[in-house]
C-alpha cells in the first residue's frame, strides 16, 4: 500500500493543496482543510513513508480527494503495472475513486475473503464476541451478494474496514454502463442486509430495461455510509452529514473515471432516510445527475427549500398511503410530495391498469428467492405449522418499494430512465 500510495501522492499533491477549503452548502460551517493532508504535502520525499505508515488510510484519504487526477493517473499504467498494483495494494486500489470498476472488484473480492476468513475465525474463538459475529454477518451478506454468476453481473466496487464494513455492489458493468443508478438506503438498513439490498438494485435494473434503458447499464446497491437505526435518530440529520460526503465522493469517482467513455446519465433512487442523506449531497456539490428519486422519504432540510437547489435534472418524490413510518421523520423536515417543494408526485398505491399492485408499508424490499421460499430458514425457524403458514401468507400479501410487481419500482425506472414521461404528471390511483 505504501510504495502504491507514494507512487500516486507525488502526482497528486499539487492538486490538492489546491482544495484547501471546501465549503458544504448553505447552513454549513467551513471545513478547514485535514491537517494530517496538509501535513503529508509539505514533507520530503525520504519522509513521507513513515508518515504513512504511522496513520493508516490517510494516504487513501489523500488520494480520493482528486479522483480526476487519479484516473489520469491510471489510465497511464501498462496493464502488468495496473494488475501487480492490484495484487500488492488491494485495500488501496479497492476503494480509490478514479480506478476502473474490474480493477476494483478484483482487488476487494479479495481483501473480502482475507476479512471474512479472519471474522469467521475470531467468532469460533469467542462465540459470544458480539462485534466479532456482528462483523462476520456483514461480510457474509456483502459475499453472498456478490459471489456466484449472476446476469447482469455483480461487481463489489467499495469494501471499507470500517465496524460495520461498508460496501456496494454493482448490478451490470459500471464500467460501460450508458446508464449509471445509485440506491441508497435508509434507516435500519446495514451491511448485513446486503443480498436483500442488492436484490433491490437487481430489480431496479429489470425494471429500468422494460423502461426502455440502454443494454449498457448498472444499478450500484450503495450501502457506502451508516444509516440510523429504526426510531428518533432518523429525525436527526447527523447520519446524513456524515453520508452526504461519503456519496459525492463516490458519484465524482465514477463521473471521474468514466471521463469520455459513454457515460451518459448518473441517477440515484434513494428510500426512506437514503433520500435525505441523497439531498444533502445533492444541495451541497453540483453532482450533475439526471433524475433524483425519493421513495418513502423521511424528510429534506428546511435549508435546502426547493427541489431547484438541487444538482439533478428532475426530481421525483412517491410515498404509499400505507406508509405510516415515514411522516415520522419529517417532524422537523419537508415532505418532498409538497407542491411547494417542486417535485413531480409518483405513484405506491398499485396501479391496477397496469398490472401493478401497492407498496403495504416503508419496507425497501420484502421478497427474494430466499424470503418467498416457504422451505427456507426463514420459515422453518417456525416449529408451529399453522403460524409458520400463517406468517408466510401474510408476508406474500406485502410489498416494498422496490419489490418486482410494484408501481413505485417501475415508476422509479422510468424516471431514472426518461425522466420527460408524461406519466408521471399525476400518480397512479
Amino acid at each position: 500500500m505504501r510504495r502504491t500510495a507514494r507512487r500516486v501522492i507525488s502526482l497528486l499533491a499539487a492538486g490538492i493543496v489546491a482544495v484547501v477549503a471546501v465549503a458544504l452548502g448553505p447552513g454549513h460551517e467551513r471545513v478547514e482543510p485535514d491537517p494530517d493532508i496538509a501535513t503529508l504535502l509539505s514533507l520530503p520525499d525520504d519522509q513521507v513513508d513513515d508518515y504513512l505508515a504511522d496513520r493508516p488510510g490517510l494516504a487513501l484519504k489523500a488520494l480520493n480527494t482528486r479522483p480526476d487526477v487519479v484516473a489520469e493517473w491510471w489510465s497511464e499504467q501498462s496493464p502488468e503495472d495496473r494488475a501487480e498494483m492490484v495484487e500488492s495494494a488491494p485495500e488501496t486500489i479497492g476503494n480509490l475513486g478514479g480506478i476502473d470498476y474490474a480493477s476494483r472488484d478484483t482487488a476487494n473480492r479479495a481483501q473480502l475473503a482475507e476479512r471474512l476468513d479472519a471474522a469467521g475465525k475470531a467468532v469460533a474463538a469467542d462465540p459470544s464476541d458480539a462485534e466479532a459475529a456482528s462483523r462476520f454477518a456483514a461480510l457474509s451478506a456483502i459475499h453472498g451478494a456478490s459471489k456466484g454468476k449472476h446476469e447482469p453481473a455483480r461487481y463489489l466496487v467499495e469494501l471499507t474496514d470500517d465496524q460495520p464494513p461498508l460496501a456496494a455492489v454493482a448490478v451490470g458493468d459500471p464500467d460501460t454502463a450508458r446508464q449509471v443508478t445509485y440506491s441508497v438506503p435508509g434507516m435500519g438498513t446495514y451491511t448485513d442486509d446486503m443480498q436483500l439490498w442488492t436484490t433491490g438494485a437487481e430489480n431496479i435494473h429489470r425494471a429500468q430495461g422494460r423502461a426502455g434503458a440502454p443494454a449498457a447499464r448498472s444499478v450500484i446497491a450503495w450501502i457506502g455510509y451508516v444509516p440510523p437505526p429504526p426510531g428518533i435518530d432518523a429525525t436527526a440529520g447527523a447520519y446524513a452529514a456524515r453520508g452526504a460526503p461519503l456519496l459525492s465522493a463516490d458519484i465524482r469517482a465514477l463521473t471521474a473515471a468514466r471521463d469520455g467513455t459513454g457515460l451518459d446519465t448518473v441517477s440515484v433512487i434513494a428510500h426512506s432516510y437514503g433520500t435525505t442523506t441523497a439531498a444533502d449531497a445533492l444541495a451541497d456539490d453540483d453532482l450533475g445527475l439526471y433524475a433524483f428519486v425519493m421513495l418513502g422519504s423521511a424528510g429534506i432540510e428546511y435549508r435546502i427549500g426547493r427541489a431547484a437547489a438541487l444538482s439533478a435534472e428532475q426530481v421525483f418524490a412517491g410515498e404509499a398511503v400505507a406508509d405510516l413510518e415515514a411522516g415520522l421523520g419529517r417532524i422537523e423536515r419537508i415532505d418532498p410530495r409538497a407542491p411547494a417543494f417542486g417535485a413531480t408526485v409518483i405513484g405506491a398505491d398499485g396501479d391496477p391498469a397496469r398490472g401493478l399492485v401497492g407498496v403495504t408499508g416503508h419496507a425497501p424490499i420484502l421478497h427474494s428467492p430466499y424470503n418467498d421460499d416457504p422451505t427456507s430458514g426463514a420459515w422453518t425457524k417456525y416449529a408451529d405449522p399453522a403460524e409458520r403458514d400463517r406468517l408466510y401468507a401474510q408476508h406474500m400479501r406485502e410489498f416494498g418499494y422496490l419489490d418486482t410487481g410494484t408501481d413505485s419500482l417501475e415508476n422509479a425506472a422510468r424516471a431514472s430512465t426518461d425522466p420527460s414521461a408524461t406519466t408521471f404528471q399525476t400518480p397512479a390511483k
